[in-house]
């Protein structure tokens, strides 16, 4: 699947909950100044105690204020459906519409991705069921433990009637939603749509994956980031990242201001093991290729790439080489930073780097890549840490190749460009 400029798809709106806070000013500012909030994963029972063997996790705050949902009705909501309920909320009044604005359309639709929602409770649910019985169960809790449920909640509370999607492909989750929100207005199926991801860091997966020995374990202070030469396993993490997209003539209909435009979006899948990320480099650095082609964009005139590298070894080289093929000899002239240094891998992560390249075209700035020490130069790319780099942006390009073989990309523009 593939499009391009031709589609007139555009963002008006952005909303965030991530673990720098809530809303997209928090996590803009953080990671423009290079920051990662990081802390030990809550120990539960079998697991390690103490900072030595504890699960590094990018977490989003216990705290949240609920805003304008009912007390009894935020009482009521997963953790899941609350950050994407106060994300999307925001991604609404940010474009205009809701309360502080005009009315949101009620054809607007939401497609989100996940990777992890419905986990945890559905987890809670069947320990209550064969603990303690099924006259215990609670009612309440069995309607979140589906991986729609966000999905469902932002159109109750926001009163959206659209089409409303949920996808679930692995780390590639949340930027297949914006993919497919884009295919669904191209198509006329909606004029405007909530797209992006959610996730939060369910106790049953951290066990896994720290089991596996997948990801990355010690002090936060010490923890190292993707593309570091002593990079030592992914960051779990959650947060909310949602964008309202448009097409282009309802946006100009009601006057909204454009953020960027959509320049070109395509996906694809890899046959591999579907706990098993593809080896081989020429399938997806040929969908780059093709997808800037179709849109008429030069590799050189972007302004920066946000990676897919996640700190484990095999993915972070992968990525790499991917990159290599796809840019050939513009490999060292294009900024790459991978944004999971602070904000952890998950399928929401993917929409999150959407999020942040509509924002840097938005404000001018290329961020770094987060918790880079030292920068593997075997990678060959062109990579840096610390503060943002401060400079106009024209365009951004958006990858992801998740575990199982899903593949999308991404590009976005400054209006015009």
């Amino acid at each position: 699947m593939s499009g391009a400029a031709g589609d007139g798809v555009v963002i008006t709106g952005l909303g965030a909950v991530s673990p720098f806070g809530a809303g997209v000013g928090a996590l803009i500012t953080g990671l423009r100044r290079g920051a990662a909030v990081l802390s030990p994963y809550p120990a539960g029972e079998g697991a390690p105690q103490g900072r030595r063997g504890s699960t590094i996790a990018a977490l989003a705050p216990d705290r949240l204020d609920p805003g304008r949902i009912p007390p009894n009705a935020w009482r009521r909501l997963d953790r899941c459906s609350r950050l994407a309920v106060l994300a999307a909320a925001e991604a609404i009044e940010n474009a205009g519409l809701g309360p502080a604005g005009g009315p949101t359309p009620a054809e607007t639709g939401v497609v989100l991705g996940t990777m992890t929602a419905g986990a945890d409770p559905l987890r809670e649910f069947l320990e209550c069921r064969f603990q303690e019985g099924s006259e215990a169960l609670s009612p309440m809790l069995f309607a979140t433990t589906v991986a729609n449920a966000p999905a469902s909640q932002c159109s109750i509370h926001l009163g959206l009637r659209g089409p409303n999607l949920t996808l679930s492909q692995m780390e590639a989750s949340g930027l297949a939603a914006i993919v497919r929100a884009c295919e669904l207005i191209a198509g006329g199926a909606a004029a405007a749509i909530l797209a992006g991801g959610v996730d939060e860091v369910p106790r049953i997966f951290e066990e896994a994956w720290r089991r596996l020995r997948l990801c990355a374990t010690g002090d936060p202070v010490a923890c190292r980031g993707p593309f570091d030469r002593n990079r030592g396993g992914f960051v779990p993490g959650e947060g909310a990242y949602l964008l309202l997209l448009e097409s282009a003539a309802h946006a100009r209909e009601r006057g909204a201001r454009v953020l960027v435009e959509v320049a070109a979006h395509a996906g694809l899948h890899i046959p591999v093991a579907p706990h098993a990320r593809p080896r081989e480099t020429t399938a997806m650095a040929g969908l780059l290729r093709r997808m800037l082609a179709g849109a008429g964009v030069a590799p050189r005139s972007l302004g920066w790439i946000a990676a897919r590298a996640d700190a484990t070894r095999h993915h972070d080289r992968h990525d790499a080489q991917v990159l290599q093929l796809f840019l050939g000899d513009a490999s060292r002239d294009v900024p790459v930073s991978s944004l999971k240094g602070a904000l952890g891998a998950a399928g929401a992560a993917s929409a999150a780097a959407v999020l942040v390249a509509a924002a840097s075209i938005r404000d001018g700035f290329v961020p770094s890549t987060p918790r880079l020490v030292e920068p593997d130069e075997r990678l060959g790319l062109q990579l840096f840490s610390g503060a943002a780099r401060e400079r106009p942006v024209e365009r951004a390009l958006v990858e992801e190749v998740a575990t199982g073989g899903a593949c999308a990309a991404l590009v976005l523009a400054r209006p015009g460009a």
